[in-house]
Parts: C-alpha cells; structure tokens; sequence
C-alpha cells in the first residue's frame, strides 16, 4: 500500500490504482490530474515495458520508442498497446536484428487490426439485451402415435410359404 503525495488516499502499488512516479506516490486519479497526458501516456508507456520485460528500457530502447513519437508522429499509447500486441498477444521473442522496439511498426496493421476487431467485439456485446425472463410452464400428459394397422397379408408373402410346404 501506497499513500498519495496529494490526496493522501491509501492505495495498493500495482501501477494502476497506486504508481510511484518522480519518487512521489500517486493514485491514479491525482496522477492523471497533475501530469499532463503526453507525460502520463509516457510513463504508462514505460511502465507496460517494465511489465513486458521485466526491466527497465535501455537508452536505446527509449531513444527508438521516442523516435517512433517524434519522427513518426506515434503516440506513447499506441507504443504501449503494439508492445503487448506482439509480445504478450503474439508472443514474439525480441528480435535480434531489430530489438524490442525496432520491430514494432511491423506489426503496426496486424495490432489495429486486431485492437478493431476486439472493439467491434465489445460493442456488439454492450448493444446485447439481457434475455428477460421466460416462465415455461409444462403439463404432465402424453402424446401417443397412432399405431398403423397392418394385415397379416402384407407381412407374410403367402407365395413363398406356399412354395416351400409343397416341396417338403
């Protein structure tokens, strides 16, 4: 547990309800009101890189994914949902030749294709209706099948019967 530097509201530090950031405490809500949004998707960014790899980015890591913001005009938060898309979704090994970062505008399309998808997904289950409830009620009688009556001349072909008495 956590204490906010602002508010002083007790929360756990599991980076979501309660983060450090800057060595100052913060729940979540105080964080997103101080900071402003490039710098809170920055470091949410960089906490989902921690959680990912479990460890820090090296400088040329971070150098890469500041590129990926500055020159390609990405935002933090699409870096952050392209990582889990590879590593945790399509669980990649890290690249020799590209890195952890490198070789995520590769798998820009396939991740917001994917991301669209899983968002049509959520839509269609928030326009589904709850079913109402259906009361059935059920009365205990049988339903017979008429029985078909045969005559005893169509089951016995006569003329076979008549052919083997005479032979014996």
């Amino acid at each position: 547990m956590i204490q906010c530097c602002i508010c002083g509201k007790k929360v756990e530090n599991d980076n979501v309800q309660g983060l450090k950031y800057k060595r100052k405490n913060y729940c979540y809500e105080c964080f997103c009101n101080e900071f402003n949004p490039v710098e809170v998707d920055k470091h949410f960014a960089y906490l989902k890189f921690q959680d990912i790899f479990n460890r820090v980015p090296t400088s040329a890591e971070w150098t890469q994914m500041t590129k990926l913001v500055n020159e390609h005009k990405w935002e933090w938060n699409k870096i952050e949902l392209i990582l889990e898309y590879v590593y945790l979704i399509e669980q990649r090994e890290i690249d020799e030749e590209y890195g952890a970062i490198g070789i995520l505008p590769f798998y820009e399309a396939k991740a917001r294709k994917f991301y669209d998808t899983l968002d049509e997904v959520y839509n269609t289950l928030d326009n589904v209706e709850e079913p109402q409830k259906v009361t059935v009620y059920a009365t205990n009688y049988t339903h017979k099948k008429p029985v078909e009556l045969k005559s005893i001349d169509q089951l016995i072909d006569w003329e076979e019967e008549d052919d083997e008495d005479w032979q014996e």
